[in-house]
């Protein structure tokens, strides 16, 4: 039966359910709200205008994010050091140190967001490809965080066994792809990042799923 109260013990669970939330609602809404640029146009140009056009939605979605991301760290931080004190395990930890550090990285990148509404509109350009740079580098750390903690926790069955595997491939994916956009994309063809577009859309539906369904497992508990 789900709990009629909440304590402190629901703090990682409430932690998972709202980050997840908060995260997923911005994500979901740029998807729709957001065009893809025109192949022959500057990528980083058409994304940094759209942040300027969307104005004060842009600061709220770049909030949410930054929210929701550090609520989830410490969701994942609280169930590796649950794991840590029944058993011994390394690659959870690293797991969740990888997790962190790009959370960290992402926080940075979304900051950024408020520099180039804010900013002079000529440097806006610059402050998107910085953006775009941080996500690169630290979205190796966090896929590769996502896709060692999901399939650990498959391993002891923590929630639904096949569920748990299909993130962890699907991170291994992004991290794959990760690596090829960055050598072969191109700054004036939007279908250069199609393919790592389609993965990180794909991977962060699954991984915000999982943050809900993470989060109503510990509040049951």
């Amino acid at each position: 039966m789900m709990k009629k109260y909440i304590s402190i013990e629901n703090v990682p669970a409430l932690c998972f359910m709202i980050g997840g939330f908060f995260s997923l609602i911005p994500f979901i809404m740029q998807i729709i709200m957001t065009g893809t640029p025109e192949e022959g146009s500057h990528v980083f140009t058409f994304f940094a205008n759209q942040i300027i056009l969307n104005g004060k939605i842009s600061l709220l979605y770049a909030l949410l994010s930054i929210i929701g991301a550090t609520l989830i760290g410490f969701g994942m931080y609280s169930i590796n050091s649950t794991f840590q004190e029944k058993l011994n395990d390394p690659l959870m930890n690293l797991a969740t140190y990888l997790f962190l550090i790009a959370t960290f990285g992402f926080i940075i990148s979304w900051s950024q967001d408020y520099v180039i509404i804010w900013g002079d509109a000529k440097d806006a350009v610059n402050h998107m490809m910085f953006e775009f740079s941080l996500i690169f580098s630290f979205g190796l750390f966090y896929w590769s965080g996502i896709s060692i903690f999901t399939y650990r926790l498959s391993v002891e069955k923590y929630i639904h066994e096949n569920f748990l595997k299909s993130i962890s491939y699907m991170a291994l994916i992004n991290v794959l792809l990760i690596i090829y956009t960055l050598f072969t994309m191109d700054p004036y063809s939007g279908v250069s990042i199609t393919p790592l577009y389609m993965g990180l859309v794909v991977g962060n539906l699954l991984f915000f799923s999982f943050c809900l369904l993470i989060g109503k497992k510990l509040y049951m508990i």
